[in-house]
């Protein structure tokens, strides 16, 4: 006799599982997309789960014109540099869409693509090993999702025993696993290169990062508010002071916006100094300038879709980085960058309608050689009554003038930019230079870890016979005093996991695949090609490779059978379920007959016994269950099951 178990409808199961599956589209595009349109969906999302346990569904029609006019009101507002976060949000909002509606088989599979569609979205614009966790999950859901529906196709109305829906789901987690040996192969033969061909689809980024060839006054404080990591530096630990990250020189001013007007070297740079080399994972922040250890002199990075543009020791890409790149950096640790001769007149450029009370300060400050109104200037500025603040910055029309006579606080784009003019009203050359400035190094990994909070402004002033030196007027210690604690400890280790993925993934270029079958093949070598390719090896070979596909195969059917349950015992399984809801529960050793027989409401009985006849019928004489006899039965069931006793 068939053993009774607790049941559940398969279409309990797809539907949690289906929502299980929408929930981790919405957690992969967590702060990746635009905050309002994340939010409406999720909000939609949420409310369907609602509706879903009050069994209320939305009109399809009005869902469906919902749908056109988002599409038509994101298709006007569509930029080509942020076609792939418009294209993800557009597909978030449909998918959310279609959790409102009364979900068929086709509308559980619309979901299903979508989802996919997301996730195949989502690897462009993100970059962390988390990815590969959340990646993982969403296949082993998206395969017992599927299996679900597959029952759910055949009949909505089927209930399974719990033993099988935990083994369903257990063994299609088997897929991925199998399916990870295959992938690392692909992963190893398969060409690879370090320029990714969709990165130009991805330009949106520029705006989580903040930095730009411009610096205008105010700006870099927020940049500075931001958490994100820029880059990490492969290298050895040096001297924090030393720890300036070049990324751009701004030798022009109009009062409130520093910008470069250089077009390409004037004279040959030189640099003396100790040699430090660096290996540089540049994060996707959508501009196309590389940063280098201060003095940058050398870049090397193989790519055959971007050329390295070099001026004034600023390097820079034919177009924006909207992918995660890794380069070489060349610096040298030296105070100065030697330049025989430069444009002075474009170095002592001043913005105009100057105020002059600003120039009367920097007569104040000028002393008898250029040195001494450096340090000067420098002393008045790093180590007077000038403040390091965030917030509340001057920003009206005479910013500058602002920062040095009224509120004597600002950022440090305000303490560079007030040392330049100082010193260009004197006379002296002078010029910014935007990057960072510090950095966390990791012991374990041996990488500084750059952020955005490390974003920094400073001087580079020009002396006769010396060259460009570095100054920084600005107060160090109140900016470490604004920077957030280090990282903890587990956060620390969840970076150096990451780090060590980037660096794996990054890494493993044509080179290391040389590299990786050149090592395969190397006991080929020792024991001599044509001695191991006789007809009796590759007899064995083929066996035991035509042996594998055999017992992969019965492994596949075998599996499959395991999986496969007759319609008979789904019915009468069914059946039995219902009876027992309302009070009459099957002993194991009676018969149909005998069970439908105590039971004790008349038109509940005669349902019940034509029923136990007709599946008795072909149960018992083994006659194949038609698509007519099915039907019959289970409109049997839906009334038992609808019958008031």
């Amino acid at each position: 006799m068939i053993k009774l178990n607790k049941t559940y409808k398969i279409e309990t199961a797809v539907k949690l599982f289906t929502y299980w599956a929408g929930a981790f589209t919405f957690i992969i595009l967590l702060g990746k997309v635009s905050f309002f349109y994340y939010l409406i969906s999720l909000t939609l999302f949420l409310f369907s789960l609602f509706l879903e346990y009050k069994k209320i569904y939305l009109n399809r029609t009005f869902i469906n014109i919902s749908a056109f006019f988002f599409i038509i009101l994101k298709l006007t507002s569509l930029d080509l540099e942020t076609l792939i976060i418009s294209f993800l949000e557009i597909l978030l909002f449909l998918l959310s869409l279609k959790f409102l509606e009364n979900k068929k088989f086709r509308d559980y599979m619309q979901i299903y693509l979508l989802s996919v569609i997301i996730f195949a979205g989502s690897t462009l614009i993100f970059f962390d090993i988390t990815f590969l966790v959340y990646l993982f999950l969403f296949i082993i859901i998206l395969n017992a999702s599927i299996v679900f529906l597959t029952y759910y196709s055949q009949d909505p109305e089927i209930s399974l025993p719990e033993q099988i829906l935990i083994k369903i789901f257990l063994k299609t987690g088997l897929i991925p696993l199998l399916a990870i040996p295959f992938t690392a192969l692909f992963f190893i033969i398969l060409p690879r290169t370090d320029s990714p061909f969709f990165g130009f689809l991805n330009k949106s980024i520029k705006a989580k990062s903040g930095f730009s060839e411009n610096v205008k006054l105010g700006d870099v404080s927020e940049i500075q508010e931001e958490d994100l990591i820029v880059f990490r530096v492969k290298m050895m630990k040096i001297n924090e002071d030393l720890l300036y990250w070049r990324g751009i020189v701004l030798d022009s001013f109009d009062g409130k916006t520093w910008f470069s007007s250089i077009k390409k070297n004037e004279e040959k740079i030189e640099l003396k100094g100790t040699p430090i080399l660096q290996t540089i994972y540049l994060e996707a922040y959508g501009d196309k300038y590389l940063f280098g250890l201060d003095k940058p002199y050398k870049i090397n990075y193989n790519s055959p879709f971007q050329n390295i543009n070099k001026k004034d020791l600023t390097f820079y890409l034919s177009s924006d980085i909207t992918s995660r790149i890794k380069y070489e950096v060349l610096s040298f640790l030296t105070s100065s960058i030697y330049e025989s001769k430069i444009n002075k007149d474009k170095y002592l450029q001043l913005p105009q309608n100057l105020s002059e009370r600003i120039k009367n300060l920097a007569k104040s400050l000028k002393g008898t050689t250029k040195e001494e109104t450096i340090k000067n200037t420098l002393r008045f500025l790093k180590y007077g009554e000038y403040k390091y603040s965030l917030i509340n910055l001057p920003l009206s029309s005479n910013a500058l003038e602002d920062f040095l006579f009224k509120y004597k606080y600002g950022n440090c784009e305000y303490f560079a930019s007030s040392m330049a003019i100082l010193l260009r009203i004197n006379h002296i050359p002078s010029r910014l230079v935007a990057g960072y400035k510090g950095g966390i190094y990791n012991e374990v990994g041996k990488y500084y870890l750059i952020r955005q909070k490390d974003a920094h402004v400073w001087v580079e002033a020009y002396i006769e016979n010396k060259g460009w030196i570095r100054y920084d007027p600005t107060p160090l210690l109140a900016i470490q005093a604004y920077k957030k604690p280090k990282f903890s400890k587990i956060g620390l280790l969840f970076e150096t996991i990451n780090y060590y993925y980037i660096n794996f993934v990054l890494n493993y270029d044509l080179k290391k695949q040389l590299s990786v079958v050149k090592s395969i093949s190397t006991p080929f070598k020792v024991f001599n090609l044509k001695i191991i390719l006789n007809n009796k090896t590759i007899f064995l070979y083929s066996s035991i490779f035509i042996l594998s596909i055999i017992m992969g195969s019965f492994f596949i059917l075998s599996f499959l059978k395991k999986l496969k349950i007759r319609k008979e015992e789904r019915l009468i399984k069914e059946f039995l379920r219902i009876l027992e809801n309302k009070g009459y529960k099957k002993n194991p050793a009676e018969g149909l007959e005998e069970f439908a027989s105590k039971i004790k409401e008349e038109n509940l009985k005669l349902k019940v016994f034509n029923f136990v006849k007709i599946f008795e019928e072909i149960y018992y004489k083994n006659i194949p269950l038609t698509e007519k006899v099915s039907k019959k039965l289970k409109t049997l069931i839906k009334e038992i099951k609808n019958q008031k006793i």
